[in-house]
């Protein structure tokens, strides 16, 4: 099966990271920010509910690439962004690469995704806050040689350690390979902070 690419309009050999902004799915599954709602980075509009079970469709043999745009330290756009994004999203088989920003970021929701391959993002691979409840089976991940930062950056919200829904996914059957090479900023392996929990099972760092 061929994948639906997401890519740079520039000409091959010229792509790089930052080309374009990324895939963004906005849903009204629920997210712990204070009201239920929220704007989603870069402009790219309301998100949040109160339906856990909420779809936004279909995502399945998916490749983003070379996209990512960073506006300010604090509004991004990620390779993929799911953004309050409910349990009745299908999401399986997809993958990130030369990415900008973070290679998937989830924003609460319920969503849970399957076969999961990240790899040469400048930032984390794997990022999520606001309550983010769902799971990823079977991920992949390879750090960017020079900008990485860390496999996993999780919060529950920055502005709320203890807010409900509290994140707390599952992770299952995953690999992260550190490819850092800046001595003076090696980044970090997974990073939970800020109130996170996680629930992970066969996980090699």
């Amino acid at each position: 099966m061929l994948p639906i690419v997401f890519t740079s309009e520039g000409f091959v050999g010229e792509r790089g990271p930052g080309d374009w902004g990324g895939l963004v799915l906005n849903g009204n599954a629920p997210i712990n920010v204070t009201g239920g709602e929220a704007d989603g980075e870069g402009n790219s509009g309301p998100y949040g509910g109160d339906d856990p079970n909420d779809s936004s469709g279909v995502l399945n043999y998916v490749r983003v690439e070379f996209a990512g745009i960073r506006f300010s330290e604090l509004n991004e756009l990620n390779g993929i962004a799911f953004q309050g994004v409910g349990s009745g999203t299908q999401c399986s088989n997809i993958q990130v690469i030369f990415n900008q920003d973070d290679g998937v970021e989830f924003f609460g929701g319920t969503v849970n995704c399957e076969n999961v391959f990240l790899y040469n993002n400048e930032d984390d691979s794997l990022d999520w806050t606001e309550g983010w409840q769902g799971s990823i089976k079977n991920l992949v991940v390879v750090q960017n040689e020079i900008d990485a930062d860390s496999g996993i950056e999780a919060d529950n919200w920055e502005n709320g350690f203890d807010n409900l829904p509290r994140s707390m996914p599952k992770l299952y059957n995953a690999t992260f390979i550190g490819n850092q090479q800046l001595s003076n900023d090696p980044g970090h392996g997974n990073r939970f902070r800020r109130g996170t929990g996680c629930i992970a099972r066969n996980v090699i760092v």
